[in-house]
């Protein structure tokens, strides 16, 4: 009898050790399913490096230098697309799981569509996501951590669109458009030229913020009488001067680029900073409309909104009058009335 209460209590002891190695190893189990998709990074402000490739293949370097971040490790990125990142990052979060069904599809386009995201931070490896393309509904995107058991669709919630288009790796997309990011105190000499009016071209010598010189380019007329507001003011001007969008390749003006180096400018900018350094903006007349939307107005002889425009005679940028109007200043402007 006793010997029959012994294997009992033994078998009993038997099935509660099955049953909480059992429990213990869902437990695992639902654990690691939760890090498959647990996609958001709440503490985003330890991302230091993003890395961003396609198919095509293309890829984006993204990195964190002290208060701003570059692009490919030259020009500084747009601040703008870098902040979305973040809050999508911060707020992205699975919406719901795919059917069986779905996911040799999902995985198909995945393969041919999808982009890779590293995320780094400190220097370590913070999460690696496959993108996918959107969802039939077009509210979520799919999306994969590496060595995920499966995709899921991924979103913002309250947010009523896709996200695949926020990682995207067009290098001249990510370029910040400020031309020349120069703070007054930055710039040692501003040489401006209008080829078609001479006279007002002038050149600024910035000795230090109480020490100004304005001249004309041959430095044979220096202003006696500068107004040295106006110079202020036009100097802080570089510091947010942008251009309106990037011309590529694939736009049909950029047939016409060595064309447009080799005829008449609007006019020649040239900005040398206190490292020596020197930037330059060369603008060239578009022109005008084909059609006129009134008939009894006379067409204008170039478009008087828009500018092409080279920075550096390289990179063939859009501009605008409106963006540029407190830097085409005449010599007459820095005079004290």
């Amino acid at each position: 009898m006793k010997k029959n209460f012994l294997y009992l209590g033994l078998l009993l002891a038997l099935i509660f050790i099955a049953a909480y190695l059992t429990q213990s190893k869902e437990g695992d189990s639902t654990l690691d399913r939760k890090m498959d998709y647990s996609f958001t990074i709440k503490d985003t402000a330890q991302i230091d490096r993003i890395v961003i490739t396609d198919k095509k293949p293309s890829k984006i370097d993204l990195k964190k230098v002290g208060n701003h971040w570059i692009v490919n490790g030259g020009p500084k990125a747009r601040q703008d697309a870098i902040d979305v990142l973040m809050l999508t990052f911060y707020r992205m979060e699975m919406r719901n799981f795919l059917q069986e069904k779905m996911k040799d599809p999902v995985y198909k386009r995945m393969s041919v569509y999808g982009k890779e995201v590293k995320i780094y931070g400190k220097g370590k490896l913070m999460k690696h996501i496959y993108i996918g393309t959107e969802t039939p509904d077009e509210m979520a995107t799919y999306m994969m951590i590496k060595n995920a058991d499966a995709p899921y669709a991924v979103h913002i919630p309250g947010f009523n669109g896709f996200l695949s288009s926020r990682f995207f790796t067009q290098e001249e997309l990510w370029r910040s458009r400020e031309i020349f990011s120069l703070a007054q105190d930055q710039i040692s000499e501003v040489e401006m030229i209008y080829p078609s009016a001479p006279n007002e071209s002038f050149k600024i010598r910035a000795f230090n913020r109480d020490s100004l010189t304005v001249s004309s380019l041959d430095g044979k007329t220096i202003i006696r009488n500068v107004n040295t507001m106006n110079v202020q003011m036009y100097l802080n001007s570089f510091k947010t001067v942008s251009y309106e969008g990037a011309i590529v390749p694939s736009d049909p003006i950029w047939a016409r680029k060595d064309s447009l180096l080799a005829s008449q400018p609007v006019f020649r900018l040239a900005v040398k900073d206190k490292t020596g350094q020197t930037k330059t903006l060369i603008g060239y007349a578009i022109k005008p409309p084909t059609e006129s939307f009134d008939p009894e107005v006379p067409l204008p002889d170039k478009d008087p909104d828009r500018l092409h425009a080279f920075i550096n005679e390289k990179d063939m940028v859009l501009v605008q009058y409106y963006g540029l109007q407190n830097i085409l200043q005449p010599l007459e402007y820095f005079k004290e009335n």
